[in-house]
């Protein structure tokens, strides 16, 4: 136990202090925090450009600037639509071109009209309103036309749908976003930290330190330690990325959209957050000791890549199985895989969050995750041992697995 502490303590602090670690958590946090004030940005923006056309042209955020091409229609549309702000079309034009204002709208006849700006805006649905108001003050003429009485009509046609959305089970629109955000990180945390243990091990074996390390350390403890210090440092940094995160949210809290708040706070229940550890964590030691262990089989640093291809590639179908699992989480395929470690890391919690997963099926798929991990760290141990004395060509998992059995 000494001479693991020992082993962990090296790792992490040689992982701590690496400045590229450093750097790249720094950045990392930097930009987590960028996105999550992005609501209080475009709050802010909106509201310069707002003050900034108040102050330097009053006219141009009228709501309603308007032409009307004749007198009939003037008088019947103007109680709904508004006044008349210019005398004509070419009046309209030339105010728009002069920056007096940003936009108008020249009505045609009850049921015609044209809007007119300088420069488009994606994000303005002004000339979809007007024709909203263009077509209810036209039917309030129909309707007194035809001897109605509209305010009675209206009431007829405005009345109220309730509705009221009752989930027997668990609600799973609003946990999308969440889960993705999960696979996304566990994706890049277990790509990037898997890649370097198994390089890390291969150096080890390349520098001929390895032969040193095993004559005063048990491989045991050597794989061990190594794992669960790259591990920590994997986890420690995206509890780093993810408190920043934390914070933006609450410091800009108030300028998020209320559906996006509600689906923030609501989705990520204290259960399934502690199913997500329980597999994200098991799933991410389980992946190191599979790429450490790739990593003893090879006797140079350059073959790293062709070593842990396999696994990256299974990794790569685990992934794609849990983007279907966000659109199909009651899938036979999807339940099936919930159950293999591989995948499972993924799949259980998506599951456990968009739909309602037995009990029995939780734990099952737990011991199998649990058991694996045992398995496969035992597994890593001993082709570690096998691997650190071979220095010839590159051992295949097969030979190492023959052995294992013997």
């Amino acid at each position: 136990m000494k001479q693991l502490k020992s082993v962990f303590k090296f790792e992490l602090k040689g992982m701590l202090m690496n400045k590229s670690l450093l750097i790249t958590t720094a950045i990392m946090c930097a930009f987590t925090l960028l996105i999550t004030t992005i609501p209080s940005i475009i709050v802010w923006f909106d509201n310069d450009e707002i003050n900034q056309s108040v102050e330097e042209n009053p006219e141009a955020i009228n709501e309603n600037v308007v032409v009307y091409q004749n007198q009939e229609l003037k008088e019947a549309l103007s109680p709904v639509i508004g006044e008349e702000t210019y005398a004509s079309e070419e009046e309209l034009v030339e105010a728009i071109r002069n920056e007096e204002v940003s936009s108008g709208f020249v009505v045609i006849d009850f049921n015609s009209y044209k809007y007119i700006t300088y420069d488009q805006s994606m994000n303005s649905f002004e000339s979809w309103d007007f024709g909203d108001r263009l077509k209810q003050a036209n039917e309030n003429r129909l309707f007194a036309e035809s001897g109605m009485d509209v305010q009675a009509v209206r009431e007829i046609l405005n009345q109220p749908i309730e509705k009221e959305d009752v989930f027997l089970g668990k609600e799973a629109g609003s946990s999308t976003a969440i889960a993705f955000a999960i696979i996304f990180i566990m994706y890049m945390l277990i790509l990037l930290y898997g890649n370097n243990v198994a390089t890390s091990v291969a150096r080890e074996k390349d520098s001929r330190t390895m032969e040193l390390l095993i004559t005063s350390t048990k491989p045991r403890t050597l794989i061990l330690g190594k794992v669960a210090a790259v591990g920590l440092t994997g986890i420690l940094q995206m509890i780093a990325i993810i408190l920043f995160g934390i914070l933006g949210f609450f410091l800009n809290k108030t300028n998020y959209p209320e559906a996006v708040t509600q689906m923030i706070q609501g989705s990520m229940t204290l259960d399934t957050m502690l199913v997500y550890i329980l597999f994200s964590v098991m799933g991410y030691i389980l992946y190191l000791f599979i790429y450490a262990s790739l990593g003893s089989l090879v006797s140079k640093v350059e073959d790293v890549n062709k070593s842990v291809a396999p696994i990256t590639f299974l990794f790569v179908i685990a992934y794609l199985a849990a983007t279907v699992a966000m659109t199909a989480p009651d899938l036979l395929l999807i339940k099936i895989s919930s159950f293999i470690p591989f995948i499972s890391l993924f799949t259980m919690p998506i599951r456990y969050m968009f739909t309602s997963v037995p009990l029995i099926s939780l734990l099952a798929s737990s011991a199998i995750m649990i058991l694996t991990v045992v398995l496969f760290a035992a597994l890593s141990i001993y082709i570690y041992r096998f691997g650190s004395l071979n220095y010839g060509n590159r051992l295949t998992l097969k030979e190492v697995l023959k052995s294992f059995k013997r």
